[in-house]
């Protein structure tokens, strides 16, 4: 029997802005409401569904999205970050500011506007290059 990912729930506080976030500097389709979750669709058939979370939002754990995307999207993606004058981190501990260069690609980080989601682009996975 073939195991196929068919979607993946995030917390976050508030799921619309968190989704369109997201979507938006993708550059994808807007996400949309299913039940109670704000579902965005990747290019891989894996669905991402943004939950609000209903306790204390001091107990939210943060999440980590990555998306492997072509050089060009990159370059799309890192000029929609930089436009919005988003903060963002060549590293997930926000030591380093600006982009890495990784595996012989490109990749950077940044956070969803309720601070609880870390948001990667790479256009190398891990551990293919040097």
């Amino acid at each position: 029997m073939a195991h196929e990912l068919n979607h993946i729930i995030v917390h976050c506080k508030d799921r619309r802005e968190s989704a369109a976030f997201v979507s938006e500097l993708l550059g994808c389709e807007p996400p949309v409401d299913v039940h109670h979750f704000t579902q965005l669709k990747t290019s891989n058939g894996v669905d991402i569904d943004f939950a609000d979370f209903a306790v204390k939002p001091e107990d939210l754990n943060s999440s980590h999205l990555a998306f492997l995307i072509s050089e060009e999207e990159f370059d799309a993606t890192y000029a929609r970050i930089t436009e919005r004058g988003l903060q963002h981190w060549a590293d997930p501990y926000r030591t380093t500011e600006g982009i890495n260069r990784n595996d012989g690609g490109r990749g950077v980080y940044v956070w969803d506007p309720g601070g609880t989601i870390a948001v990667e682009f790479i256009t190398r996975p891990y551990g293919s290059g040097s």
